[in-house]
């Protein structure tokens, strides 16, 4: 079996229904929000990157604030990063981990969606406490 599969028999396990983007990720709708795990087929070590895409939007001049909001949340979380998209128009957050096997595997996700679940609230925290 291979790693997405994997990923989303450990899914089903979990009760959510997971489905396949356009590029071939896996992805769930977690708190109504799309939840899309990273991997690469081609890696052989167990690495997983689960990913909240552009959970926060961006305007014209807030580029410099948001960088500074993703540095001191990346700085604060652990084994997450937070980021500026290409475009500079929206945030992104996602959670990363080594595992050694399914049950490993089973808490990272659990984990990472907790951590998810709070992305958008703590960025607003963190930039409050910025300004």
């Amino acid at each position: 079996m291979g790693k997405k599969e994997n990923i989303v028999s450990i899914l089903q396990g979990m009760g959510y229904t997971p489905q396949y983007d356009d590029d071939g990720d896996v992805y769930i709708i977690y708190q109504m929000k799309h939840v899309f795990f990273l991997l690469s087929e081609d890696d052989e070590d167990n690495y997983i990157s689960i990913m909240l895409p552009q959970f926060v939007d961006l305007e014209e001049g807030e580029e410099s604030m948001a960088l500074a909001v993703c540095n001191k949340m990346t700085r604060e979380f652990k084994l997450a990063k937070f980021y500026l998209d290409k475009t500079f128009k929206s945030v992104t957050g996602t959670c990363e981990a080594f595992y050694a096997n399914n049950e490993a595997l089973e808490y990272s996700i659990k984990k990472s969606l907790r951590m998810i679940s709070c992305m958008r609230s703590q960025y607003y925290q963190a930039q409050k406490e910025l300004t």
